[in-house]
């Protein structure tokens, strides 16, 4: 009796998965949908983020985040909804999310390419105040936090606000 009601559970997690199992191209399209009307976020396009930050005079906070890679996403979900405990700052920056970095020049952004999630806090010169993230096979929960996130602002915001006054 056990093996045939371990057999129906077996095929219906199968009949199952490819329901809730997306390919590349459509986890892309589905994040470009959610962020395409975005007024908090410039999307994939660095140089409109900057034009933008050069304009209003605000620092720049810069993610680069692989769309189908599952690590972080949770973290990220919470980025991009602009979760309270970073919402206030995030209002000071220049938002701006990355998810295909075919066309930029990544000898401007240095950091180990195979991380998850990697964000950067910036003047629109490029010099980066800050970097932030977490390298995939790491623990999301142990390795990075908004709480974290949160203390990179506000240091980059504090040496932003001295580049500024000099």
């Amino acid at each position: 009796m056990r093996t045939p009601l371990l057999l129906v559970f077996v095929l219906l997690g199968f009949a199952a998965a490819p329901l809730s199992a997306q390919d590349r191209d459509t986890k892309v399209r589905n994040d470009r949908a959610a962020f395409r009307e975005s007024k908090d976020w410039v999307y994939n396009n660095l140089d409109e983020g900057l034009r933008i930050a050069r304009e209003s005079g605000k620092p720049l906070f810069v993610v680069f985040r692989c769309i189908p890679c599952e690590a972080c996403q949770e973290f990220d979900d919470d980025v991009a909804r602009r979760d309270p405990i970073i919402r206030d700052l995030m209002d000071r920056f220049v938002c701006v999310r990355i998810v295909q970095a075919n066309t930029i020049d990544l000898t401007r952004f240095k950091f180990d390419f195979d991380q998850s999630f990697a964000a950067f806090l910036m003047n629109p010169d490029l010099t980066i105040y800050a970097r932030f993230g977490t390298r995939s096979e790491r623990d999301e929960a142990r390795d990075i936090s908004l709480k974290g996130l949160r203390k990179a602002m506000e240091a980059a915001l504090r040496i932003s606000t001295r580049a500024t006054t000099r």
